[in-house]
């Protein structure tokens, strides 16, 4: 065995065992022993994940671009792990541009290890789009990478029952969500892969917390820390923290919850995800410790990472999260102060609630679609009648009956048979190595773009007392077009009832 070999093998056992730094040097050192430059970029696609566990994202893109720039052999790996980095980082053109290259190379070739590498890259490609919002899109996407999975890589078949389990809990399918992850943990003990049944609990131990079972999310968190604690992951006892912090809210102990998020702050702060995520919950454990302004500042915070992330999706529930705060906020005080407060709420959760309901065109009619509306569509029209209700606007009010009374429209040309909308078909997937996700941009038309198809359904026109006359719903619509970048209504109006 040669020395690189040697240096080779021995970071890839102390990988697997948890100890990341010895890993790390291990690689390094492998790189100056490399015979080879096919080795030496074997080598460094090795570091990159010892490194990227480690936290430093940014180095590790840049080791898999040297790897990918000294031999075309690792092409098909690095594209899909660099890219699946990039997610996380939330630079998504940068890392749909390399699913792109992944399924092109794939395509063009035969071998088992490319075959294997398309399940990959189609993994990333429903990874992409699970990101940037366009859940229909990522179901299809994630059911073709589960086939090819299990045909031709199996190793990969827990993560991506793990991002089915996400496209299903981001759409409301929580029951559905955890069988996926409970299959994903039950797939990696199996295997011995304890990286990802780590994930995989860690899932099932949010979607606990969020049906209020406490002791249940408890447990499975411990449960979690002790598979990190064995990889060595100190980013996913992070996570661990963070979801023992949204606990201890649940259980009336807000500054218990601030203390471990102390813990976290400096480890989770790499990703446009993670800062949400503790800033969500730094400002829950605030506001329950009647800390209104401070924790208001928290949601702004993490607003504002979702924003600058692109993550449009995320931030209609926090702009309507917020809201209910700030109400809650203005009911403790008076006068001028409780009106500045209110009209504040009405702000950001009117424009989110036009906003969510307009998402429901990127879904086709069906299940999924309906999971969304109740989800994400359903909370903020909600929050946005509590927040009229707060400023006592009764106009507005009746003009907002009168607008979610009417929300979808037959789109104009071939008509929809009553089979097909029984039947609730697999909505249409568009060719996505040729149309960059709208998301991405944030700035999207809908209906004629076909990065933002309507589905079977138009937007609904605006609905006005005297169709001929602007109303005061009107200029909400337009200050929600123009927050979120895509229509919430056509410019057609119509009489109200």
């Amino acid at each position: 065995m040669t020395r690189w070999q040697e240096l080779h093998n021995g970071g890839a056992e102390l990988l697997q065992g948890g100890d990341i730094a010895g890993a790390q040097a291990a690689f390094e050192a492998a790189c100056l022993e490399a015979p080879t430059d096919d080795d030496r970029a074997s080598t460094l696609v090795n570091l990159s994940a010892a490194v990227d566990i480690g936290g430093d994202h940014e180095r590790a893109i840049d080791l898999l671009t040297e790897a990918l720039g000294l031999t075309e052999s690792v092409r098909g790996i690095v594209l899909g792990t660099r890219a699946d980095i990039l997610m996380r980082l939330g630079r998504w053109d940068e890392a749909w541009q390399d699913v792109e290259d992944g399924l092109a190379c794939a395509a063009a070739h035969e071998e088992e290890f490319l075959r294997s590498v398309n399940a990959g890259m189609h993994a990333s490609w429903a990874s992409v789009l699970v990101s940037t919002g366009q859940f229909g899109e990522a179901a299809v996407a994630a059911r073709t990478a589960l086939d090819l999975a299990y045909q031709d890589a199996p190793y990969l078949a827990a993560s991506v029952h793990m991002l089915l389990a996400e496209i299903a809990g981001s759409t409301g399918d929580l029951a559905g969500s955890a069988e996926h992850h409970s299959l994903a943990r039950e797939l990696c003990a199996a295997t011995g892969d304890e990286a990802n049944e780590a994930a995989a609990v860690l899932s099932l131990a949010r979607l606990a917390y969020l049906a209020s079972d406490n002791d249940r999310a408890d447990t499975l968190y411990d449960e979690a820390e002790q598979l990190f604690r064995a990889t060595g992951n100190d980013r996913g006892l992070a996570v661990c923290a963070h979801g023992h912090a949204a606990v201890k809210i649940s259980r009336g102990q807000p500054r218990v919850a601030l203390d471990l998020l102390d813990q976290v702050v400096g480890v989770l702060d790499k990703t446009p995800t993670e800062r949400v995520a503790v800033f969500q919950v730094q400002g829950g454990a605030l506001e329950s410790l009647g800390e209104y302004a401070q924790a208001d500042e928290r949601y702004e915070a993490a607003m504002a990472a979702s924003e600058q992330a692109g993550l449009w999706h995320v931030a209609i529930g926090i702009a309507w999260w917020r809201a209910d705060a700030l109400v809650r906020w203005a009911s403790t005080v008076s006068g001028e102060q409780r009106q500045e407060l209110s009209r504040r709420a009405l702000d950001l959760a009117l424009p989110a609630a036009l906003a969510a309901e307009a998402v429901r065109q990127r879904f086709a009619h069906g299940p999924l679609r309906e999971r969304w509306v109740a989800l994400a569509t359903a909370p903020a029209t909600r929050s946005a009648f509590e927040a009229i209700a707060a400023v006592e606007d009764v106009q507005l009010a009746a003009e907002y009956i009168d607008h979610v009374s009417g929300t979808v429209s037959l789109q104009a040309g071939p008509p929809l048979v009553r089979d097909e909308l029984l039947s609730f078909p697999t909505p249409p997937l568009p060719d996505m190595r040729t149309e960059l996700p709208y998301a991405a941009s944030f700035c999207v038309t809908t209906g004629m773009d076909p990065a933002f198809p309507s589905c079977g359904f138009s937007l609904p026109p605006r609905v006005r007392v005297d169709p001929a006359v602007v109303s005061a719903l009107d200029r909400w619509i337009d200050v929600a077009e123009q927050r979120y970048g895509f229509p919430v209504r056509s410019a057609q109006a119509v009489a109200s009832w």
